[in-house]
């Protein structure tokens, strides 16, 4: 059975020559398209709630922005004891909505 610590292992066992090709063809497949979709993106994106950090991170903006949206209610959040969480389908649907104005 391959596993990903066997396959790990393979390459670091590898001749660099031949580790500098496997990531050369690995990172010429990653760009084969200058523009990917939001769902081939962010589809399998994960679902436990993010942090604020992770959020905005996520919205591509300050955290201080983030918390200034929260304290005006213009984000859906939870608390989880002091924490403020955000569900990941709430995020992918605002970020939507903030792209398309």
């Amino acid at each position: 059975m391959i596993t990903a610590e066997k396959v790990y292992k393979d390459i670091l066992n590898m001749p660099l020559k031949e580790r500098e090709k496997l990531f050369t063809a690995i990172a010429r497949k990653g760009f084969e398209k200058d523009l990917y979709s939001h769902k081939e993106v962010f589809d399998d994106i994960r679902q436990s709630p993010f942090t604020v950090k992770e959020a905005a991170e996520y919205l591509e903006i300050a955290e201080i922005t983030l918390r200034r949206w929260v304290k005006a209610e213009n984000i859906k959040y939870e608390r989880i004891g002091r924490n403020i969480v955000f569900a990941p389908d709430e995020l992918k649907a605002f970020k939507k909505r903030k792209h398309a104005v």
